[in-house]
């Protein structure tokens, strides 16, 4: 082989690996701008790429399929992290404790639906919002810490220290009741049956006597069924339906001359819950509040007519009905009327079973009202507002 040859041989052999190498080169760097795109795009979010595999070969290919099927991988840990935050999330919001997660700095970044019912704010952003809530004693505040992120953060859960000391009363009250009623209609029903036979045969004296017991037999058993009542609370079936038809039907009601009055806003106003056992609990309330102007008008009518019973001036004695959405989005239904405001010792006691200040009146209504709120999920309340001077029971659900 002459020099010449040799040395364009040479030339050929380093132009060769001189390609080789760029073609490497050009390889590597469209791979690496590959896997640097992919990357880029995980960190903003951004999971609609897609690395084409047709008109591709080799190792190319390979590297695409591998790429796609990264993308997929951290897609499906996405989809799963999302799914399981959505759950964590609807748990939380079911509870019925408020539920705070804060961190270092105070800065709330997570709460739930509970949360914002318990402090009365629709939007919770830093503890400064609440911290004098918490302070006045009227919650139970429990705190645990924990890592989220990388970062150390506080856990606060709350309840209400009111309700949960009401709804355990009213838990032993029921209790308490059902076995009293069982107890006495066990005694009184065979005394009530056997009297009711004996006065087909007796006569006279005995006879006065036997229908004396069957008639206050009679009328214990219609006592106690009448408590009964308080117990057995059927189960809702909620369903939606407009406030203002609905609260304009019970007005009429109540007073088929439209002396009670109605507000709804907005008008289109909806209510999820069951309307049956709503209209028991508006109903009642309607009666209550006419029979509070009527005495507190009987009362008027015996002074001078110039003031109350609490020495307030002289009221129209009205009765009306408000219902709006409240802070927290639920929706509200206040019973108002301008009688005399209830005493603070009387209102304390208003739902307790058996309390009555009204003659002949059965102390049943109000707790049972109060009992039908508790199971739709929503409450009941005795609102004073001094200013105005008006009673108000307050439905929330």
């Amino acid at each position: 082989m002459t020099t010449t040859s040799f040395f364009w041989c040479l030339v050929l052999v380093v132009a060769v690996m001189v390609l080789g190498y760029v073609r490497l080169y050009l390889s590597y760097r469209r791979n690496i701008s590959k896997v640097a795109f992919m990357f880029d795009a995980i960190d903003a979010s951004d999971f609609t790429f897609s690395f084409s595999t047709q008109g591709v070969s080799g190792s190319d290919a390979m590297l695409n399929k591998s790429l796609n099927r990264i993308k997929q991988i951290l897609v499906n840990a996405r989809d799963e992290a999302v799914e399981r935050e959505k759950y964590y999330e609807q748990i939380m919001d079911a509870a019925g404790t408020g539920l705070l997660v804060v961190d270092e700095a105070g800065h709330i970044l997570q709460h739930n639906v509970a949360a914002t019912r318990l402090l009365h704010r629709p939007v919770l952003t830093h503890m400064e919002q609440v911290e004098q809530q918490f302070a006045d004693g009227s919650l139970s505040v429990r705190e645990t810490y924990t890592t989220l992120r990388n970062k150390r953060v506080r856990i606060v859960a709350f309840s209400d220290i009111n309700g949960e000391l009401a709804n355990r009363e009213v838990d032993s009250w029921i209790k308490l009741i059902r076995v009293l009623t069982h107890e006495i209609m066990n005694t009184i029903t065979p005394i009530t049956s056997l009297s009711q036979s004996l006065l087909q045969q007796a006569k006279g004296e005995q006879r006065e006597g036997l229908e004396v017991i069957n008639k206050t037999g009679t009328e214990l058993m219609a006592f106690v069924e009448n408590y009964r009542r308080f117990t057995h609370v059927p189960q809702p079936q909620p369903r939606l339906f407009y406030a203002k038809p609905f609260l304009e039907r019970m007005a009429t009601l109540a007073d088929a001359d439209g002396r009670v009055g109605v507000s709804v806003k907005p008008a289109d106003l909806l209510v999820y819950a069951d309307e049956g056992l709503m209209g028991r609990v508006v109903t009642n309330l309607l009666k209550n509040a006419k029979e509070a102007v009527a005495c507190a008008q009987d009362e008027e009518g015996s002074g001078d007519g110039s003031a109350q019973r609490d020495g307030s001036p002289q009221r129209d004695g009205k009765v009306w009905i408000e219902a709006y959405t409240g802070d927290d989005d639920s929706v509200v239904i206040d019973i108002c009327d301008d009688a005399a405001l209830i005493a603070p010792d009387v209102a304390q006691q208003v739902f307790v079973p058996f309390f009555t200040t009204k003659q002949g009146g059965s102390g049943i209504g109000l707790p049972l009202s109060r009992q039908i709120m508790r199971v739709s999920g929503g409450t009941l309340e005795l609102v004073q507002d001094a200013k105005a001077r008006k009673t108000v029971f307050r439905m929330k659900i």
